[in-house]
């Protein structure tokens, strides 16, 4: 699975989730400090689901008007 990790997401997490075998792009360590809006975007043009703590990124989807296949958990 192709998951974008937000910055909140604990390094535990994301190790067991790439242990497991997923393909997990970190923004904590891979692109800190990315808007919302900007990690939206990534996580579209690269097909990742988000993983998040953050409970604006499912309205924010809504306002940027993506697609419901562009997953939030």
């Amino acid at each position: 699975m192709r998951l974008l990790a937000n910055e909140n997401v604990p390094r535990q997490s994301v190790e067991f989730l790439e242990n497991a075998g997923h393909d997990v792009y970190w923004l904590r360590r891979q692109a800190p400090g990315i808007s919302d809006e900007t990690a939206l975007a990534l996580a579209q043009q690269e097909n990742r689901t988000v993983l998040t703590l953050d409970k604006d990124f499912a309205a924010l989807a809504l306002q940027l008007r993506l697609p419901a296949a562009s997953g939030i958990t």
